[in-house]
């Protein structure tokens, strides 16, 4: 699970370093998606924490962290939407309209994606 979850963990940093110039001069999302790392925590804990403004841990015994680290496309997209939700509900500067608007360009990258 450590291996596939490392690789889950690669594909959402770069996917958040590309969405995070989205909203640059405004929040800086690029410090949550660089330091995007997992712990084995309760199965029936939280899949992601917030451990501060800049730092977010995936629960990597989740039942859905075992589904997202499953290789599957679109699989990376989902938890950086759940990661971004996260932020939104954290931190004050990352607005709704910033929210919706990066969640715009993961739909359009999914959409636009060969495959």
């Amino acid at each position: 699970m450590s291996r596939a979850m490392d690789n889950l963990i690669a594909q959402v940093r770069q996917l958040g370093t590309a969405l995070a110039g989205n909203v640059a001069h405004e929040f800086d999302l690029g410090p949550v998606f660089e330091k995007l790392s997992h712990a084995a925590g309760p199965k029936k804990g939280h899949l992601l924490d917030l451990v501060d403004s800049t730092s977010v841990v995936i629960n990597s015994n989740h039942p859905m962290a075992v589904k997202l680290a499953d290789g599957k496309p679109g699989r990376a997209q989902v938890l950086a939407s759940a990661i971004i939700s996260l932020v939104n509900r954290a931190e004050k500067d990352l607005t709704d309209h910033h929210q919706r608007h990066l969640h715009k360009h993961l739909l359009d990258s999914m959409v636009s994606s060969p495959g």
